[in-house]
């Protein structure tokens, strides 16, 4: 056989095992109209809908053990808002983003009202302590004068007991 012909049959086995190898590489794409909105569409990005931004933000709001994202949310109603003006979802859109500034600003409110209180209660912790400082110096010398009358009390006594002792040798 020359090395032509044996040249070509290699050639044939080897393309026979290449070509299946490479097809098992390839991944199936589906049709374009299965694709979702926000997916990569050539160089351009479709512009998602009225119901996947209403639905982004929804899930942002939180929900079975998620913690709310009010940002995220706030923005993805901002841009139902603006990309679809006239959508069916608009004005439910509005009250949401109203009910999120409202949370906010309750939120500065509470905030500027925990201050207040946090301020209220270092003031009554530093009253307190002064407080506390006057009772235990009032306290010690109660309990110094209370030591003194009775020490002046068994001394009335013992004077006491004197006198009577005086009167009967007197008598």
């Amino acid at each position: 056989m020359s090395d032509k012909k044996m040249w070509k049959k290699w050639r044939k086995f080897v393309l026979l095992l290449i070509v299946p190898l490479l097809g098992a590489c390839t991944h199936y794409l589906p049709p374009p109209d299965s694709i979702s909105p926000g997916h990569e569409k050539g160089v351009l990005r479709e512009t998602p809908s009225d119901a996947d931004l209403f639905h982004e933000g929804m899930s942002y709001l939180g929900g079975s053990g998620n913690n709310a994202d009010y940002e995220k949310a706030r923005a993805a109603f901002d841009r139902l808002v603006k990309m679809h003006p006239e959508s069916r979802w608009k004005h439910l859109t509005e009250v949401l983003i109203r009910v999120i500034d409202d949370v906010y600003a309750c939120r500065g409110r509470s905030d500027t009202g925990m201050d207040r209180l946090l301020r209220e209660n270092e003031q009554l912790k530093k009253n307190n302590r002064v407080l506390l400082e006057k009772l235990n110096s009032e306290t010690a010398k109660l309990i110094q004068e209370n030591d003194k009358l009775k020490k002046d009390i068994e001394l009335l006594k013992s004077l006491e007991v004197q006198l009577e002792k005086r009167d009967k040798m007197l008598r």
